[in-house]
């Protein structure tokens, strides 16, 4: 288990591209340098309600994080954890309202996946399948799980491992923020150590990239902007069917520059 650290920063690129195919960009990601917060969210809906709920779901939700967690008082841990969880929630209410009152944004939703760096450990939380890995010595991990249907059946048994990739409906997913009244978000704390790099991705990357693909443009990397422009080209060359958004966070030292050799 890696220490927390007191003394350090966070590096952030992000990157969102339109991919090949579609009009418009439904991505989105935002950040609260102050208080260490990143966002992501990939919208659905017709027209431009894919846009509008994935840019009103980050915009509530930096919002919402940073009233609640910015201050010389910082919350504990635990407490922040369910501050975040209670954020999520809070904006699910927000997208489904808005999705309600107006015909031209019925039934749109958006995912999200969010990253607070608290002091003591890293609070990151999901819904739908926008994900969240970790790199660490060179190793990646996925950290999320996505909420969709080809999960739940891989979890069920129901088909195999090799077989995920060509899954006719593997971008069906199980919940979204603003598409149901209510929402029950994945939230969890993890460590953190110097040198650790984050990333969060929608799907228009990890549909087209294994863990193994990503990992190994990572660590050839010389940067973390490097790195993100490369996924996101590897991507468009795959066939770009969707919009791409990566976002990166390297953690060093307070006083140090970024160093991504292994």
């Amino acid at each position: 288990m890696a220490l927390p650290l007191m003394s350090y920063k966070v590096l952030t690129f992000g990157i969102s591209d339109v991919g090949l195919v579609r009009q418009n960009n439904e991505d989105i990601w935002a950040e609260v340098p102050v208080i260490r917060f990143f966002a992501l969210a990939d919208g659905m809906g017709g027209h431009q309600a894919g846009e509008i709920a994935a840019r009103e779901a980050i915009q509530y939700l930096c919002k919402l994080a940073s009233k609640k967690l910015e201050g010389l008082q910082k919350p504990a841990l635990k407490d922040s954890y369910h501050i975040l969880k209670h954020a999520i929630v809070q904006v699910n209410k927000a997208i489904y309202r808005m999705g309600r009152e107006s015909n031209e944004l019925k039934g749109m939703g958006t995912t999200v996946c969010c990253l607070y760096f608290h002091e003591e450990g890293v609070i990151y939380g999901h819904v739908g399948d926008s994900r969240i890995y970790r790199l660490r010595e060179g190793q990646l991990e996925q950290l999320t799980k996505d909420h969709s249907l080809l999960c739940e059946l891989l979890d069920m048994g129901q088909i195999e491992e090799q077989q995920a990739t060509d899954f006719l409906y593997k971008n069906i997913i199980t919940k979204a923020i603003g598409t149901e009244p209510s929402v029950d978000p994945s939230v969890a704390i993890t460590d953190f150590a110097l040198g650790d790099t984050f990333m969060m991705c929608t799907d228009g990357l990890s549909d087209l990239l294994s863990r193994k693909e990503i990992e190994h443009m990572i660590n050839q990397a010389p940067s973390i902007q490097q790195a993100a422009e490369n996924l996101v080209q590897q991507a468009k060359e795959k066939g770009g069917h969707d919009n791409i958004t990566v976002v990166m966070l390297h953690i060093i030292k307070e006083n140090d520059s970024e160093n991504l050799s292994r």
